[in-house]
């Protein structure tokens, strides 16, 4: 009964339910803390965005002052920029306040100042607008002043037409402007930096504006869609980003860096779902081979040494070696399947085959290790590891005598050989028969 066995281990319930709740607790712990890294980080970032951002249009200002005084309106920009400079105000204060060690407390300042991002870049776009405007009204403006001053000159039959700005610029500044926005996915602006190139060739007006129609035009539509839907599903984005990274870092995986995109929201559900059950079919096999080892400590079982090996197909094997007496082991055998098998064989410091006298001692070894191993299943009950498949249990056998070489593993211990133990009890039945034959 007592030959190689192999056999699946699974979990109680109860004690699968410890461990579940021990690796959520681990697990949203580190979470939180990626949530604060990513959280302080958003502050930083936008917070530098926004002061960026209240430092522009300094020529802008000077026109549209210049602009005010020759025609009394500067288009409401000094009111838009009055604005922007209020908004963005405040932001040092916010901070400040933050409790950095608050993962709730930084949300919510992140939360506030990206909130304060929108509005500035809502401002920027319509203070380009009018500050472009302006540009056009002051040119014309002062173009008018020259005519005026000319009129004498010329023929009262001629009009003089003002220029609406060119077309080239009208168009590349759309694009630039969109190509600005640091929401946008990187093949989206590499699309956008095409599309300037292409302006760029183009000298003729109306093969410009037939360009603009047919190809500048729906690649802005359709980035002004994406920005509009940017914000459905962004914040959940953000939420598993920080998720699937703390996750990563926990499990020793490689974070891959995946663009803020409604395709990746998928992805990365997929992704934590996949590491998680990855993790938890880990921790259950690492909770069993940690209650194996205690077992057979518990039962007088010394570690005498393990190895890791990895087959050619790819399969991995860790061997954890216990003695046993008499010269004899028990190696332990964990696979990449979870499945676990217990040999005992003699322990010696070479590869050979056991001669027949070892193989007698190993068939008795085998025979003593069949109670030792229900004992080990009945201990193992015990700490919530229960058989969910028994693959093979075989009978002692001289077919499954062998000989475990010591050299392939790492050992903590010096053992005895069976050799040793064979040569010791040869020599101790020496001594009892010379001791018999002088009492007569």
């Amino acid at each position: 009964m007592s030959g190689p066995k192999t056999s699946s281990y699974t979990l109680t319930p109860e004690q699968r339910r410890i461990l579940e709740e021990q690796r959520r607790i681990l697990e949203e712990q580190r979470i939180t803390e990626q949530r604060k890294v990513h959280a302080s980080q958003s502050i930083q970032r936008n917070s530098k965005e926004l002061l960026q951002m209240g430092a522009l249009f300094s020529s802008e200002k000077q026109i549209s002052a210049e602009l005010y005084q020759r025609t009394g309106s500067d288009g409401g920009f000094s009111q838009k920029y009055n604005e922007l400079e209020m908004l963005v105000a405040p932001v040092a204060g916010m901070v400040a306040k933050t409790d950095n060690n608050n993962v709730h407390s930084l949300e919510k300042t992140a939360a506030a100042i990206e909130n304060c991002v929108k509005k500035a870049e809502k401002m920027v776009r319509e203070l380009s607008k009018i500050a472009a405007q302006n540009e056009r009204k002051l040119r014309a403006d002062l173009d008018t002043a020259i005519d005026a001053g000319l009129s004498a000159m010329e023929d009262e039959d001629i009009v003089v037409e003002t220029p609406d700005g060119d077309v080239k610029d009208k168009i590349q500044a759309q694009l630039l402007q969109m190509k600005e926005n640091a929401l946008l996915p990187t093949e989206w602006k590499e699309e956008i930096d095409k599309a300037l190139s292409k302006t760029d060739e183009m000298q003729d007006e109306g093969f410009l504006k037939n360009y603009f129609a047919l190809t500048v035009s729906p690649l802005l539509k359709r980035c002004e869609s994406f920005l509009t839907g940017y914000e459905e599903w962004r914040g959940e984005f953000e939420k598993l980003s920080s998720e699937y990274t703390a996750l990563c870092e926990m499990y020793y995986y490689v974070a891959q860096d995946y663009p803020c995109s409604p395709a990746s929201v998928d992805v990365l559900k997929a992704e934590i779902q996949r590491i998680k059950e990855k993790a938890a079919e880990e921790d259950e096999q690492a909770y069993i081979s940690e209650c194996l080892d205690e077992v057979m400590e518990e039962m007088g079982y010394a570690v005498l040494g393990s190895r890791e090996v990895t087959k050619k197909n790819g399969r991995h094997f860790r061997n954890e070696l216990y003695t046993y007496g008499d010269g004899t082991a028990v190696n332990v055998t964990y696979s990449s399947d979870g499945r676990i098998a217990m040999e005992l064989g003699g322990v010696d410091t070479a590869d050979r085959l056991p001669d027949e006298r070892e193989t007698s001692l190993l068939c008795d070894s085998m025979e003593r290790f069949c109670d030792d191993f229900k004992e080990i299943e009945e201990r193992l009950l015990v700490k919530g590891v229960v058989l969910k498949e028994r693959l093979s249990l075989l009978p002692p056998s001289p077919e499954y005598a062998q000989i475990i070489n010591v050299s392939d593993y790492e050992t903590k211990r010096e053992a005895e050989t069976i050799q040793a133990q064979k040569q010791r009890k040869t020599m101790s039945k020496l001594k009892t028969r010379e001791q018999c034959e002088k009492k007569f």
